[in-house]
């Protein structure tokens, strides 16, 4: 929020808003700490009905388990903020919200447990986003594509509640994890005038680093409403 602030405060005078809808893989860098909680979760729970065998949780597993991304998915609403400083160049705020839904596999188990185990998680999440946007002028793109080219830099942070259910052979629990991801973010987005004049189709991929995991891709498409005020 506070980034967003102030990005509008920065010159009110010249800043437009920009109601947007994104369709996307969800931010990869929720989920190793989301796999860890669940994994603890299951462990905690069976050493407890089995004499605490695997009381130790992720101690015992000796970090993340092996795990791999089945399905990604998120949608969200929210309003940027666009404030243009040289020719080419913005600088963009956005606040977000939205939910998503995961699925990962763990063909391995976990621990002593070796049979595979799935975890199914809902996520809701809101976001603040601030960041430096230059626009590519005509000549980059062929002539036959009708948008435009973007790059930008930025950085963020997202709050997420997840809730898990985790299932295998011997056990099906459910549990919920709650956490804030601070990012730096790298992006290119291609947009497309629609409706003629009433917003772009903007599809975008961008990395996004979270710390000790960096280099986290996703893509997705955004519809940017042109309703500035």
């Amino acid at each position: 929020m506070l980034l967003f602030v102030g990005v509008g405060l920065g010159g009110c005078a010249q800043v437009s808003l920009y109601p947007e809808v994104t369709l996307a893989q969800e931010d990869p860098g929720y989920a190793p700490a989301a796999v860890d909680h669940a994994v603890d979760s299951f462990l905690g729970d069976w050493g407890a009905g089995g004499g605490g065998a695997a009381g130790g949780g992720i101690g015992s597993v000796g970090g993340t388990p092996d795990y791999r991304t089945e399905k990604s998915l998120e949608t969200t609403i929210g309003l940027r903020v666009r404030r243009r400083l040289d020719p080419g160049w913005e600088l963009e705020g956005a606040i977000r919200g939205g939910r998503g839904q995961g699925r990962h596999a763990l063909p391995g188990g976990a621990g002593v447990f070796k049979d595979p185990i799935s975890i199914a998680a809902e996520t809701g999440f809101a976001e603040a986003e601030a960041m430096i946007t230059r626009r590519l002028g005509p000549g980059v793109l062929p002539e036959a594509l009708p948008g435009s080219l973007s790059l930008s830099a930025g950085l963020g942070v997202r709050q997420v509640s997840s809730r898990m259910r985790i299932d295998s052979a011997l056990l099906a629990i459910d549990t919920s994890h709650r956490q804030r991801l601070e990012f730096g973010t790298l992006g290119a987005r291609y947009e497309v005038p629609f409706a003629r004049g009433g917003g772009t189709l903007a599809l975008f991929f961008e990395a996004r680093g979270h710390g000790r995991d960096s280099g986290l891709l996703r893509g997705g498409a955004r519809l940017i409403l042109s309703r500035p005020r």
